[in-house]
């Protein structure tokens, strides 16, 4: 897996140095901006994660690297809440969640946290996906400490962390759109104060 994403990351590099230089000078500023927020990282674990669901890796490890996952989440959560200040109320309650993972259920899961019961209202559709970097695995996470018995079980797994490799996706857009916001505003300061 990982020389794949190498093969990837070489790919991606090598398309950059085709481009003209304001749109290599983007990408490269996305992609810096992209890894300060830990989504990077982020994204390789739970890579990591599908694939020990995949190949059925017993429960304990498959707990661990959700754990991990879940720690991860909340550097990506950090920076996703200076792109988007009006997400923080939303995605600190959120991060509370990991607090009582020991003793949650899955109906407790469902209910206060995918369901958004024990959340705040959400303050904008951007923070959405943000949330489920911690929902998604905390839930694969209760689930491996029931046990996973069965192919069924490794299934729903599976099937959570598919979820949110799609959710990786549009907290990655959403950062470079805060990115490029952000570079918009920069060159518009700088030409108002020639």
């Amino acid at each position: 897996m990982r020389k794949e994403c190498a093969a990837a990351l070489i790919c991606l590099s090598l398309l950059g140095c085709s481009e003209p230089s304001g749109q290599a000078a983007n990408a490269q500023a996305a992609t810096s901006a992209q890894q300060g927020s830990g989504i990077e990282p982020y994204a390789l674990l739970a890579s990591e994660l599908l694939t020990d669901i995949r190949i059925q890796r017993d429960a304990g490890v498959i707990q661990a690297r959700a754990d991990d996952l879940i720690q991860q989440s909340s550097v990506v959560l950090d920076a996703f809440n200076q792109a988007y200040p009006q997400c923080q109320p939303y995605l600190d309650a959120v991060l509370t969640l990991r607090a009582s993972l020991a003793e949650i259920s899955l109906d407790t899961l469902a209910q206060d946290y995918h369901g958004d019961g024990k959340l705040p209202e959400l303050p904008d559709p951007v923070c959405y996906h943000s949330k489920d970097l911690v929902v998604h695995p905390a839930t694969v996470l209760v689930m491996a400490k029931g046990g996973l018995a069965g192919d069924e079980a490794y299934l729903e797994a599976e099937l959570e962390m598919v979820e949110v490799m799609a959710h990786i996706e549009q907290v990655k857009q959403a950062l470079k759109r805060a990115e490029e916001q952000t570079e918009q505003q920069q060159v518009a300061n700088d030409s108002t104060s020639n």
